[in-house]
């Protein structure tokens, strides 16, 4: 048995190692900021869709009105 102390003996992650760590903690980052990005725009496509139709049903009754005061 070694007389090497535990406190003494380093462990390390190879350089290669961590660099592939670094790499794919990125890849994740970058896939979790792109399907935000994409919840992001689905969100404001259904808020722009719903305040169009609340103004062009707006301007329906508006154009209904001014057609039965004529």
């Amino acid at each position: 048995m070694s007389h090497v102390s535990l406190l003494t003996h380093r462990t390390t992650i190879p350089q290669e190692i961590a660099m592939l760590f670094h790499d794919a903690l990125a890849r994740a980052r970058m896939r979790e900021d792109q399907q935000y990005a994409r919840q992001a725009r689905l969100a404001r496509r259904l808020a722009s869709a719903r305040r169009w139709r609340r103004i062009a049903g707006y301007a329906g009754r508006r154009a209904h009105r001014a057609a039965a005061g004529l």
